[in-house]
């Protein structure tokens, strides 16, 4: 599941690539409408200094997903549930992992994997 975050302060300047400090980073927020709700807080709390800004960033987890099937329909895993694999945090780690259990399994026709977000 993706989290949100909520990133910002006191900048430098308005081109807002130099903060004043480290930037302050709330989260993580289960949903984007959270942290929506926090960012608008801390927006309103410094709308009178233009050198602040807030914004909202998403992170991102992939999993792999897959394991042993009873055919090759690959719609009912061995054992009733599918493996989980992860949370990776980019595609490139999962795509690793995927790779690595797809040759481990490679001469059973049953076995397939795959990367998902979320």
């Amino acid at each position: 599941m993706a989290k949100y975050w909520v990133i910002g302060g006191t900048y430098q300047d308005t081109g807002f690539d130099k903060p004043v400090g480290d930037e302050a980073r709330i989260g993580p927020f289960d949903s984007f409408e959270d942290a929506e709700k926090h960012w608008s807080k801390m927006a309103w709390q410094s709308v009178d200094d233009a050198n602040s800004r807030y914004r909202i960033e998403r992170d991102e987890e992939y999993w792999v997903v897959g394991g042993e099937y009873e055919n090759t329909d690959f719609d009912k895993p061995v054992g009733g549930a599918e493996e989980r694999h992860g949370p990776f945090a980019s595609f490139a780690e999962a795509e690793k992992e995927w790779s690595r259990l797809a040759w481990q399994n490679v001469d059973n026709c049953n076995c397939r994997y795959r990367v998902t977000e979320g």
